[in-house]
C-alpha cells in the first residue's frame, strides 16, 4: 500500500463532457481526461473526477432501458476504460438525470450520467444518488464520501 507524502494534493475535477456529438468529442474528452488523472496522480496526488459525464455507468442501461430510439442516447461507461486499479463511483438506486420534457410524465426517459472516477488510492466509503424528484434540475445530486489512504 502507498504511503502518503507530505505534499500529496486532493485534486478534484469537476465536469461535464459533450453530450450531442457523433462520439468523437466524447471520446477525445475522456482520453484527455483520463490522461491529466493518470499525470496528478504519478505525481503522489490522490484524484476524484466527478460530474455529469454525460455517458451512462456500468448497470445504468438496464436499470432505465431507453425507451425509445428516438431519444437521447447516452454512450457508455465502462471499466476498461480505467487505468488499473482506478474505478467508478456511481449509484443507480435513482437516476441520476431526466430529459427536460414530460417531466412529471411515466415517459420521461431517465439515465445514471453522473458519478466520480477515483484513484487507487481514493477508498470509496459511500456513494448515494439523492432522489430530489428533480426539484431544482434535471440532475438529482449525487453525495460521496471517501477515505484518502
Amino acid at each position: 500500500e502507498r504511503t502518503p507524502e507530505l505534499d500529496s494534493e486532493l485534486v478534484v475535477v469537476n465536469l461535464h463532457l459533450e453530450a450531442y456529438d457523433d462520439g468523437e468529442g466524447k471520446a477525445a474528452q475522456t482520453a484527455a481526461l483520463k490522461s491529466f488523472l493518470e499525470q496528478e496522480y504519478a505525481k503522489g496526488n490522490y484524484v476524484i473526477a466527478g460530474g455529469d459525464f454525460n455517458q451512462t455507468f456500468p448497470g445504468g442501461l438496464d436499470k432505465y432501458p431507453i425507451k425509445s430510439a428516438e431519444l437521447w442516447t447516452p454512450g457508455t461507461l465502462d471499466d476498461s476504460m480505467l487505468p488499473d486499479g482506478w474505478r467508478f463511483a456511481y449509484d443507480t438506486s435513482a437516476p441520476t438525470c431526466r430529459l427536460d420534457y414530460d417531466a412529471g410524465s411515466d415517459a420521461t426517459q431517465h439515465y445514471v450520467i453522473d458519478g466520480f472516477i477515483l484513484s487507487p488510492n481514493v477508498e470509496l466509503t459511500s456513494v448515494q444518488t439523492q432522489d430530489d424528484g428533480f426539484r431544482f434540475s434535471d440532475h438529482n445530486p449525487v453525495l460521496l464520501n471517501i477515505r484518502l489512504k
